[in-house]
This record gives C-alpha cells, structure tokens and sequence, in this order.
C-alpha cells in the first residue's frame, strides 16, 4: 500500500537529501563516529541544501513552511542510511521554535539568515543539577539589568544540547519567582 501523507514535493526532497547522504555523509560517516561529531563545515552544506531554512518565514530567508513533514523525510532517510546529521534536529526543531515564537523582529532580522545558512548554529541550555530538564522546577534566574538594557543570568547548567558547534545558546531562565501554576 503506498503512502499518502508525502506528496511530490515531500518525495523531490527524499531525492535530494538520499543522493547527499551518500555522497557526503555515507564516505566518512565512521570517521565523524569515532571523533564523535560531525565537522562543522558539514553545517555550510545542510544550510545549502535548505535544511535550515524550511520552518523559516521567507522574509528571513527561510521557504516559509509550515510542517514537519520535510524533517520526517530527513529522518526517515538517515535512518534508512544508519547515519546521524548530529547537532542539527536541536538546531531546527528546539532552537528555531523560541526564535519564532520569542524574538523580537530585529532579533529575527539578525538571527534568522545565519540560522538557516548553517553559519550560526544554536543550542538549548535547560537541563540544571539537581533538576533534570523540569523547567518548572528550574532554578536559573534571568533578572533585567538597572538601565534595561539587557538580562542578568544567575544559576547553573550541566547539559547544553547541541553545544558542540553552537554559536548562539538559548538559556531557558526565570524571570519570576515559581508559582503554584508553574506545576500544572
């Protein structure tokens, strides 16, 4: 029985990134295993190929789609290739959700086209000692400076997802004290 949630455009996809696993990733896939990471120019390439770039408005450079299902095909592909594109699902699927929903315009006019051409990778810093990755029980506090112009960060983290390569780091802070609402 042949699928239907993919359409053409889903399968010219599948076709692109099949031909660039085996001709980029494939060859030294065992090489990036055994250091433990993908190189960092890997991420120039993935930028090309739009990776990046699909969940992105295309004001900032991005195609200005709105589904996953372009990253279930790249996943299904890595998978079928038994390879991994390391730091790049934190980039797009736990990155780029706060850019979108958080940043302001300007942040997103100086952020996004780095973000989508692979030349700044992300990270998120969540998890805490003592805490795991509860937000609501996080203990990192974010407090705006006297003259307003910026956030002072107070508290600990242990693991950043995607720090490996990243450029820019969301830190996931409170900017109040915990409530009784932040366990519901």
């Amino acid at each position: 029985m042949r699928r239907t949630v993919f359409d053409e455009d889903h399968e010219a996809f599948r076709d692109t990134i099949r031909a660039f696993i085996e001709a980029e990733v494939v060859p030294v896939y065992d090489e990036w295993f055994a250091a433990g990471q993908a190189p960092r120019d890997f991420y120039y390439k993935l930028g090309e190929l739009g990776i990046f770039g699909i969940n992105v408005p295309e004001e900032f450079g991005g195609a200005g789609l709105d589904t996953h299902k372009f990253e279930a095909v790249l996943y299904e592909e890595t998978a079928r290739a038994g390879v991994q594109f390391g730091g790049s699902g934190v980039h797009v699927l736990l990155a780029l959700p706060y850019l979108k929903m958080l940043a302001t315009e300007d942040q997103k006019k100086r952020y996004l086209p780095k973000f989508v051409s692979g030349e700044e990778m992300w990270a998120l810093a969540m998890t805490e000692p003592g805490t795991g990755s509860d937000v609501a029980g996080m203990k990192t506090t974010a407090k705006l400076s006297e003259d307003g112009t910026h956030y002072v960060l107070n508290g600990a983290k242990t693991f950043i997802t995607g720090g490996v390569h990243a450029d820019r780091v969301i830190v996931c802070a409170r900017t109040s004290a915990p409530s009784a609402e932040d366990r519901r």
